[in-house]
């Protein structure tokens, strides 16, 4: 009789990692795994994007993945209906600390089956959650299926393009390493929202220093750095560390979806 794998899967080995930084630290960037620049530049390209997703004044608003509540307070903060969901329970105690004025909602969920109803939110976010999964294209369809007809997405994938994330497949192709983290190119997440009947409205650019070389950080938000990436593609893919795909689901609201 054959013996059962005894290594823990890529998704629960990630759930175990999140549940272990949700006990060991109470910074937020921490929590989810972030350096504090990474959650600094996500913080400010996510705010920056709100203006242009023409949010109802009420919106309710589904953080898939919430970690420590970052958005979560940031959106409720706003006036907006927020739930955080989360599959690490440490995690959501962090969030609800956190959350003094109880603005927002947390919930301990699954990515693959939503407790919530179909088309139940104008807005669904979900940031460094597709690369600790095996299924994303299942987990967009997921986040589809609770919006609302014309609701937006705005999700993260790492750059499968990017130099960090070529630099670590070539290491780990070459030392016979499991991957630790998924990262997409982007034609193929452009590819899963099309499946599902959403229409890209944006893709802007995370440019973030590898962990290790904080000190680029600088030098990537240089007016004329950025001037440069911009302007020569392929350097600017290799910049960057990940993409913020912002969609749009088909119809319009009180319709009929797609």
């Amino acid at each position: 009789m054959s013996q059962a794998d005894p290594t823990p899967s890529f998704e629960a080995q990630w759930r175990a990692r999140f549940e272990r930084f949700a006990r060991a630290f109470e910074d937020e960037p921490r929590i989810s795994g972030w350096s504090d620049a990474g959650l600094r530049r996500r913080v400010a390209a996510f705010s920056a994007l709100l203006p242009d997703l023409r949010l109802p004044e009420r919106a309710c608003i589904l953080e898939l993945g919430c970690g420590g509540g970052t958005y979560v307070r940031l959106l409720a903060g706003l006036g907006y209906r927020t739930i955080g969901l989360d599959y690490s329970v440490p995690s959501l105690h962090r969030a609800v600390a956190a959350d003094s004025g109880r603005k927002g909602r947390y919930l301990a969920g699954e990515a693959y089956c939503l407790p919530f109803a179909a088309g139940s939110f104008d807005l669904v976010v979900s940031i460094g959650v597709l690369q600790a999964l095996s299924e994303p294209a299942r987990a967009l369809a997921e986040m589809t299926r609770v919006m609302r007809p014309g609701a937006a997405l705005v999700v993260e994938a790492l750059n499968g393009h990017g130099a960090v994330a070529l630099a670590r497949w070539a290491i780990q192709r070459l030392r016979g390493w499991p991957s630790r983290v998924r990262a997409y190119r982007p034609a193929e997440v452009r590819g899963w929202l099309a499946d599902e009947g959403l229409r890209l409205e944006r893709q802007p650019a995370l440019r973030l220093p590898p962990r290790q070389a904080p000190w680029l950080a600088g030098i990537l938000e240089a007016r004329p750095v950025r001037a440069v990436l911009d302007a020569v593609p392929p350097l600017g893919s290799a910049a960057t560390h990940s993409f913020l795909f912002v969609a749009r689901r088909q119809g319009v609201p009180g319709g009929s979806g797609r």
